[in-house]
């Protein structure tokens, strides 16, 4: 092959390298472009993401326009959906034969302590397309349950904040009256069990407590 041939070979090899080239750097740039689009698509219809935390082995996203994902694995084809409720529990279950199951919110002082309990948590999450049930056994550094919480005060958060945008309905004589005090004595009452219970500190029991009273 003289030199004219391979010089004329090598020539053709490049253009088509760099039309290779040229051609993944187009279909990379038409992805990020997709994403970037879907992303902004995500923040107007869902809204940002005020929290993500692992918990009972799943990841939870919560975004403050009232919308959650979860899923052991989360990839961009999690759903989103529209969060109802949020609630933190735990469970101390008796490690002796026969033992007995007592939820958090009767359990005081340093009776989950024992050394013959186990605890777990549990995070309760309910949307508008299923009710999601995490559970995880809690070790005695409370991490699990300073996760449950601060899941579970951004959720209820966000409801707060999407229930206040939301325009208020005219009630109309012979309606069912608000339960909406009944609910806050209720929340009161687990605050003050947990505190009870050493899960909360005093100065994490007095600013929840005070922020539930606000909404009264």
């Amino acid at each position: 092959m003289s030199d004219q041939e391979i010089e004329g070979t090598v020539g053709k090899e490049q253009g088509r390298l760099a039309k290779w080239g040229s051609s993944v750097k187009k279909s990379v740039d038409d992805a990020q472009a997709v994403r970037k689009e879907r992303l902004a698509q995500n923040l107007a219809t869902y809204g940002t993401p005020t929290m993500s935390k692992v918990f009972g082995g799943s990841t939870v996203e919560i975004y403050d326009g009232g919308y959650v994902r979860v899923s052991p694995l989360m990839t961009g084809k999690t759903p989103f959906e529209k969060l109802r409720s949020i609630e933190y529990s735990f469970q101390v279950q008796d490690k002796s034969a026969g033992g007995r199951a007592v939820a958090g919110a009767m359990v005081m002082g340093v009776n989950y302590l024992g050394s013959k309990e186990k605890r777990f948590a549990f995070l309760t999450i309910a949307t508008g397309a299923k009710v999601h049930t995490l559970k995880t056994k809690a070790g005695m550094t409370r991490t699990e349950d300073r996760i449950g919480m601060a899941l579970e005060a951004a959720g209820n958060a966000v409801l707060d904040t999407v229930k206040s945008a939301t325009p208020m309905q005219v009630t109309l004589a012979g309606s069912t009256p608000s339960e909406t005090q009944p609910d806050l004595a209720d929340q009161i009452k687990k605050l003050a069990e947990l505190h009870a219970s050493g899960i909360l500190t005093d100065e994490e029991f007095t600013n929840k407590k005070a922020v539930l009273l606000e909404r009264m």
